[in-house]
């Protein structure tokens, strides 16, 4: 983590490419009760209306298809290769720094595939898994957009691109919407046929991305899958900052880590009814590090103990950021602590604080970086790159966002117009993320059904992932796909009572459950293996 302008912008991006979806959607499309029409054309023809469809023009004449807003900078046919089919590739601008890629296969499903951006956004299409995210959606024969969001991370690394008011609306909202309503709009003219369905797929800022579209633009998605939402951006992001100041004064090592999870999962594992290395709701444990590990004797330091600030510093982590003496915000999770598979440290096995919440050897935590780039570029009414972000005082500088609030914050908990026009939103959350506090994810969720009533779970459903860490990975079982649920959801009608998940080693399953809507949970049957998941049931938490 050197200290340069392009280490920077791969800081700005590292996390984002992992963190922009859960990876593993339509690995269940062969189960799905929905033919997307491809290698089904006759089924779903009849059941469903959608039979694949053919370009009404060639591929070079999207170039023709250019507006007053809207350059087309490329239109070109990609060629079949590695079960990717053949498809006509467009990139464009829209006024005035929106940058998109919108694919378009031989043979259409008639359905529109939008997935969303992580962290600070400014990805390129090409950059780490999202080429990946293209190929998945093509296979399948959907039409799939992208966006940059409106600036370009590489030269504008973190949130430095705020400086622009303009970028600022852009990154919110508008680039995700412009760039579905331009996406359809091409697609339309070039199969001669509107889309059938429109899909959005994002996690972190792509889950707080699809809530702030089912919030602002009802019309522009039929089925939202949501994960790990940053939807509180701003008191998130400023507590991210506060996390990484509380780490770097009182550093607190990874084998140290060990210990707290290790004590964690001794006094909380079995809470549920089966000792099984996942805590299935942290809120029911009663974990205090300054009792329950191990703690060093006094002016003595080693890793197999705790000092007394370390064990007050990740008390601090688990309760979250305190605003004038009061709780601002919710804490991290306990249990998160745990060794587990970390895409964002790489694809090894590590603490689920690794990066996130720990620094690297004299660096900063993703968190510290993020929120210290944040308390830099986006106050109002000035910004001022030159501040000490260390010095922010949290008790009178929070006030200095609510232009910030009103942009970024996906809080409206009031979805009748998406509702209404018949829209199906699915979230998930880890129950260990270290990025974003999945109790933000149930407090929204909560206040969402107290506003829309005792039936939103007809339209909207929040399923919660014991042991998963940020959009992925963790301890337990991570390997879910929310968008063909979802799908089966919008054009089936078939209401998700559960999705199964899979926890993989050496690429073979080891353990499969399955995740409820919350505010169920997943309880064992006491009968057969439990890592299966034919031996649980969803049912109401005790």
């Amino acid at each position: 983590m050197a200290r340069t302008t392009g280490v920077l912008a791969a800081l700005a991006l590292i996390p984002a490419a992992a963190a922009a979806q859960n990876g593993y959607s339509f690995i269940d499309a062969d189960k799905s009760a929905v033919r997307y029409g491809v290698a089904d054309a006759d089924k779903s023809a009849v059941r469903y209306g959608v039979a694949p469809m053919k370009p009404a023009m060639s591929c070079a004449a999207v170039s023709g298809l250019a507006t007053a807003d809207t350059t087309i900078l490329s239109a070109r046919t990609v060629p079949a290769a590695d079960g990717v089919p053949e498809h006509c590739r467009v990139t464009g601008l829209i006024a005035p720094e929106i940058r998109f890629e919108l694919n378009l296969p031989a043979n259409w499903n008639r359905r529109f595939y939008m997935h969303g951006n992580g962290g600070f956004a400014g990805e390129s299409p090409e950059f780490g898994p999202r080429p990946m995210y293209r190929a998945n959606a093509l296979k399948q024969g959907f039409a799939v957009v992208q966006t940059n969001t409106g600036h370009d991370a590489q030269g504008e690394p973190l949130a430095s691109f705020a400086l622009n008011y303009q970028k600022r609306v852009d990154y919110a909202f508008r680039a995700v919407h412009l760039t579905a309503v331009e996406g359809k709009r091409l697609t339309a003219a070039y199969y001669d046929r509107a889309a059938s369905y429109s899909y959005w797929d994002g996690c972190s800022t792509g889950g707080r991305q699809g809530l702030i579209s089912a919030q602002r633009y009802p019309q522009d998605f039929d089925g939202i899958l949501a994960g790990a939402p940053v939807l509180n951006f701003v008191d998130t992001v400023t507590q991210s900052l506060w996390n990484g100041l509380v780490l770097s004064e009182t550093p607190v090592s990874l084998a140290k880590l060990k210990l707290v999870a290790d004590a964690t999962l001794a006094r909380c594992d079995a809470r549920d009814g089966l000792k099984d290395g996942l805590i299935d709701d942290p809120r029911k444990c009663d974990f205090n590090p300054a009792r329950d590990v191990r703690q060093c004797a006094a002016g003595q330091d080693g890793d197999d103990c705790l000092t007394a600030a370390q064990s007050a510093a990740v008390k601090t982590i688990h309760e979250g950021l305190q605003v004038n003496g009061k709780p601002h915000l919710f804490g991290y999770p306990i249990g998160s602590e745990a060794t587990g598979f970390s895409t964002t440290a790489g694809g090894k096995m590590t603490s689920g604080w690794d990066l996130w919440l720990t620094p690297p050897p004299g660096g900063k935590s993703f968190q510290h970086a993020f929120g210290d780039s944040f308390v830099r570029y986006w106050a109002s009414p000035k910004t001022d790159p030159a501040i000490d972000p260390a010095k922010f005082d949290f008790d009178k500088d929070m006030a200095r966002f609510v232009d910030a609030r009103a942009l970024l914050n996906a809080t409206e908990t009031d979805l009748s117009p998406f509702r209404s026009r018949g829209g199906k939103l699915l979230m998930y959350f880890g129950w260990a993320d270290t990025a974003l506090a999945p109790l933000m994810g149930i407090d929204y969720y909560e206040k969402a059904v107290a506003k829309n009533g005792p039936q939103t779970g007809e339209f909207f459903r929040l399923f919660m992932v014991p042991g998963m860490f940020h959009c992925r990975g963790g301890v337990g079982p991570d390997r879910l796909d929310g968008l063909t649920a979802l799908i089966n959801w919008v054009e089936n009608g078939t209401t998700p009572a559960t999705i199964t998940a899979t926890q993989m080693t050496d690429g073979k399953p080891v353990r499969t459950r399955p995740l409820c809507p919350y505010p169920q949970v997943a309880r064992f049957s006491g009968n057969g293996s439990p890592d299966d998941v034919a031996n649980f049931a969803c049912k109401a938490p005790d």
